[in-house]
């Protein structure tokens, strides 16, 4: 793999969340009609499956609690195993709690939810020069050639992506800081059922910002 292979493959890990599955948003308010509070019973039972399905890293079961069931969350069959390991990271390090009673607005009912989790930016910032360091040191340490290029004098492939997780790990281990925000989930009533709006707010926090 050559210097600008090998630079293109880092960023594109920076960017790997990016090419997570297409959110599938099918809204449509034309016909809501304002929801009162004395229906909201399973508003609770609705945010809580949805939020236990994020945090379990099953983004197939939260996207069935929401309205038009989007499809979203990490490209398993695409990822490598390095963005599997952030996202298994970023699943395992959330937890969250509901913050006081539903409430009733205009067209939805709404949840206050306290999210604390894996702040994605401090584990991806110095990925790159963790990156390049390992590269270094494997180049100076080798013993032979054959160990840092493959017959086309490029870097070895599997060189590269061991570097690069081991990169990583380091960035998790070293790295990593929690991030605590507070965001109003929303819900819609339809067909006899409480549905959660994957609205803008809501992707981002059990994304770690990636959805957006």
């Amino acid at each position: 793999m050559n210097k600008n292979k090998i630079l293109k493959t880092i960023l594109a890990f920076l960017g790997i969340f990016a090419a997570l599955t297409g959110i599938a948003l099918s809204l449509c308010f034309q016909n809501s009609q304002p929801i009162l509070l004395k229906r909201s019973e399973g508003v609770q039972t609705r945010v809580i499956g949805m939020m236990d399905a994020v945090c379990a890293g099953d983004y197939t079961a939260a996207g069935q609690q929401m309205y038009g069931t989007p499809s979203f969350g990490p490209d398993r069959e695409a990822a490598e195993d390095v963005s599997a390991l952030y996202w298994e990271a970023f699943s395992e390090s959330m937890t969250y709690e509901l913050v006081g009673e539903c409430y009733a607005q205009e067209n939805y009912i709404a949840q206050k939810v306290r999210i604390t989790c894996l702040d994605f930016d401090s584990v991806t910032e110095n990925l790159r020069e963790r990156f390049m360091t390992l590269l270094e040191k494997k180049i100076a340490e080798a013993q032979d050639t054959s160990e840092i290029y493959d017959e086309n004098n490029n870097y070895r492939e599997d060189m590269v992506m061991e570097l690069l997780f081991q990169a990583a790990e380091a960035c998790l281990q070293e790295d990593a800081e929690m991030v605590t925000v507070e965001i109003v989930v929303k819900l819609t009533h339809e067909q006899g059922q409480w549905w959660v709006l994957p609205e803008k707010e809501l992707l981002e926090a059990i994304s770690g910002g990636i959805l957006k």
